[in-house]
């Protein structure tokens, strides 16, 4: 674990302890149970994960009052990097804290440090939480899995949502549907992406039902989409597509993905 406080020193609002700071954050990735102690405890040839982390800090104060602001990435890193389940991610996040300025009995600044470091630690510990939940998912049970649909917009269910499709979860693909309507299009993208792992082409009505056709943004994904998932209903949109789009370039767009769906259909039905 190494710890860095990438700030430049002349803007520097405290000076943090680095060292105190790698060792709670050590602390806080081994109780998550998916790492084992210092690399000296390995055998020999054994795979190493490193954690880096990088630190941007910055804050003011008018009339009493103060805001902290923290920046951390953190980067996890397996070595070598072809061992079984290696890792190699990198998160990021910003936290900030409103404050009233401290004083000392003697009436002078009281040390900042000890906010921005329970900052820092916050943020940082959140990232390492959520890439906990997120590499536990992974190997959760499909009860668990699904259950994690229900969670807020973020990574969690993105990564539920990724599972579903990796794992060919097919009991789940009518949560899948309902959340190609979702207001969160990182969620929308993932669950379209899934149900075409899964092959379900329940998506084409789901798609060409609650899509606009003067959603030029949204038409660009699901032409492809519809293509891939192939079907009657498919190769009838991208017709009507093709032919009546008042964008040339949605019609052609069209008229090749259908082009592309038509060659799938008969080499399937014609097999060498």
């Amino acid at each position: 674990m190494s710890v860095r406080d990438l700030t430049p020193p002349a803007d520097a609002p405290a000076h943090l302890d680095v060292d105190a700071l790698a060792r709670a954050l050590r602390a806080r990735l081994l109780a998550t149970g998916l790492f084992a102690g210092e690399a000296a405890d390995a055998g020999a040839g054994s795979a190493v994960t490193r954690a880096d982390v990088r630190i941007g800090v910055e804050g003011a104060e008018v009339d009493r009052k103060g805001l902290a602001r923290v920046q951390v990435l953190l980067h996890l890193g397996t070595r070598p990097p072809s061992a079984p389940g290696a890792i190699d991610e990198t998160l990021e996040a910003t936290g900030e804290q409103k404050y009233d300025v401290p004083r000392t009995p003697g009436g002078k600044p009281a040390p900042r440090e000890p906010l921005y470091e329970g900052l820092v630690q916050r943020v940082a510990g959140d990232l390492i939480g959520g890439f906990a939940a997120r590499r536990r998912l992974r190997q959760a049970s499909p009860e668990a899995i699904g259950a994690a649909l229900g969670a807020d917009a973020g990574e969690l269910r993105i990564e539920a949502i990724r599972a579903i499709g990796e794992r060919r979860l097919t009991g789940e693909a009518p949560k899948l549907l309902a959340l190609l309507d979702d207001p969160d299009e990182p969620t929308r993208d993932a669950a379209l992406g899934a149900l075409l792992a899964l092959g379900d082409r329940r998506a084409v009505a789901a798609l060409t039902r609650s899509r606009s056709l003067r959603d030029r943004h949204e038409l660009h994904k699901i032409i492809e989409a519809i293509s891939i998932l192939g079907g009657d209903e498919a190769d009838d949109y991208l017709s009507f597509v093709a032919g009546s789009h008042e964008d040339e370039d949605i019609r052609a767009e069209a008229a090749a993905a259908r082009a592309r769906l038509q060659r799938r259909a008969d080499a399937a039905a014609n097999p060498p």
